[in-house]
């Protein structure tokens, strides 16, 4: 999985401050910008979610952004509005995008940075998940079978993860690649194979039979 990068623009140092202080936690990669630096290299960005201070007057920059984003940017925004600007708000078109109010707490500033980044994996809002001897803490990226840490590699404890908290579903190859390493790897659909491998060996004979492999299909964690 690439570490997802995350643009927080805004003309105000303190407001770039507390944003960026409010995400530091999940596993991203956060730079700040002003709000019109960040929209004149909207489309060379290169960014998975940007963080756009839209302050009282939200239009002029929301429109801004619909121009500079037509020639194809895909970067998801979460635009921060005033409370006074919401009876006016009109969230950009054609664009993955949230708003946030000013003064909101940071784990809803988190909560609605993961919708957007992490689209189908924020239901899972237990971060101590436990199966048989298994403990897996997804805020702080470690994992237990019977007391004894595991040593998982990063895309191991995140392909590990996401089948956990996606119990009982089957996933193809393809959509665990595209769901765990990014839309940016061109690898073969064999290295998930490899990673299961991996992963069925560091938790053991008893959970591993919880991994199952459906034969032409893909895998899926049976709860």
């Amino acid at each position: 999985m690439h570490r997802k990068r995350v643009v927080i623009a805004s003309d105000d140092v303190h407001t770039r401050a507390w944003v960026a202080s409010a995400v530091e936690a999940l596993d991203i990669a956060a730079e700040e910008t002003s709000v019109g630096d960040f929209v004149s290299v909207l489309n060379d960005a290169d960014a998975d979610l940007a963080i756009v201070d839209v302050g009282r007057e939200p239009a002029p920059v929301v429109g801004a952004i619909e121009s500079a984003a037509g020639a194809g940017s895909s970067a998801r925004l979460l635009l921060l509005v005033e409370p006074e600007a919401l009876s006016s708000l009109r969230l950009p078109t054609h664009i993955g995008s949230d708003f946030l109010v000013r003064g909101a707490s940071s784990d809803e500033v988190r909560a609605r940075v993961r919708t957007l980044l992490w689209p189908g994996e924020e239901a899972s809002t237990q971060e101590l998940v436990r199966v048989d001897g298994l403990a897996m803490n997804l805020a702080t990226y470690q994992a237990q079978v019977d007391g004894v840490p595991v040593d998982f590699t990063y895309l191991e404890y995140a392909l590990f993860a996401f089948l956990v908290t996606h119990p009982n579903r089957v996933y193809s190859r393809e959509v665990l690649l595209k769901r765990v390493w990014g839309t940016d790897y061109f690898g073969g659909s064999r290295t998930v194979d490899v990673h299961v491998r991996r992963i069925r060996a560091k938790i053991g004979a008893e959970l591993s039979r919880r991994l199952r492999t459906v034969r032409s299909v893909g895998y899926m964690w049976s709860a």
